[in-house]
């Protein structure tokens, strides 16, 4: 997308207002069809489909920002059911019945809470660099990287750099913005979603998923990597698989145009 996409890419929010006071910010955008809610990772945003939305045009798009990403509220004890809540709320304020979910990373650990406690809400589920034992991160040294930022998170830093780091050329202005997004949350914010995210273990909620699944994934993924996508593999032997060779953990930013193929491919077959 160009410059000024990215740079108007707020100012196409709308915001829903919750139950509780918080706001949800999303856009809806496509031409219509069956809905699809696209749920982005952590400390990313809705900006995360931007690339993607041009290859998915024929589809309803929702694309919120997930509490304490974006524009949405944060709250200070974050947990994945609440984001799956919080997504049934917004398809209730849409009038939608049923839809399509992708996640990627922990938008797709969401998108699997949600098929799991809104069974008759999901059609279809697919997850793009997502792993159902997230947990494992406590064995790797980034939990003492992430608490040891401080605010202002700056966002030409090394730890940064290395964060976004992708195996492909990814469009330069998309990942200026995306790496200024993630520094304008609070070192807090981010703290508190990473001790959720570790916290987690998603294998007893897959037993109750019966959406056809779809697994994708970069064969170069450093962060959820082998362990965590034989996991997602015994989770759902039936998956739909497809790994992207020479792509990391953001193939949606790397390849958008096959990513998206994927994705209508299984969204078609799922339909039958």
């Amino acid at each position: 997308m160009s410059e000024a996409a990215q740079a108007g890419w707020n100012g196409r929010k709308r915001v829903l207002c919750l139950r509780d006071g918080r706001s949800l910010a999303f856009i809806e955008a496509g031409e219509g069809g069956a809905p699809l809610f696209l749920l982005h990772g952590y400390t990313d945003s809705s900006r995360s489909w931007s690339l993607i939305e041009p290859h998915l045009a024929h589809c309803r798009l929702v694309m919120p920002d997930l509490p304490g990403h974006g524009l949405s509220t944060a709250t200070p004890s974050p947990r994945l059911e609440s984001f799956a809540d919080d997504m049934v709320a917004l398809a209730d304020a849409l009038g939608i019945a049923r839809f399509g979910v992708v996640g990627h990373s922990m938008g797709a650990m969401t998108a699997l809470v949600l098929a799991a406690r809104h069974p008759a809400r999901v059609t279809a589920l697919a997850s793009i660099c997502g792993s159902v034992t997230p947990g494992r991160l406590a064995q790797t040294t980034l939990g003492a990287e992430i608490r040891a930022l401080v605010d202002p998170i700056d966002s030409q830093s090394p730890f940064l750099r290395e964060w976004h780091r992708c195996a492909q050329p990814v469009d330069a202005n998309f990942m200026a913005w995306i790496a200024r997004e993630a520094a304008a949350m609070p070192a807090a914010v981010w703290q508190a979603l990473y001790a959720m995210i570790e916290a987690t273990d998603l294998r007893r909620a897959a037993e109750r998923i019966d959406a056809p699944v779809l697994l994708l994934a970069g064969d170069e993924d450093a962060l959820f990597d082998e362990p965590h996508r034989a996991a997602l593999r015994t989770a759902f032997p039936q998956a739909a698989t497809e790994i992207l060779a020479g792509h990391s953990h953001n193939p949606h930013w790397e390849a958008p145009a096959r990513v998206a193929h994927a994705l209508l491919a299984f969204l078609k077959r799922s339909a039958g």
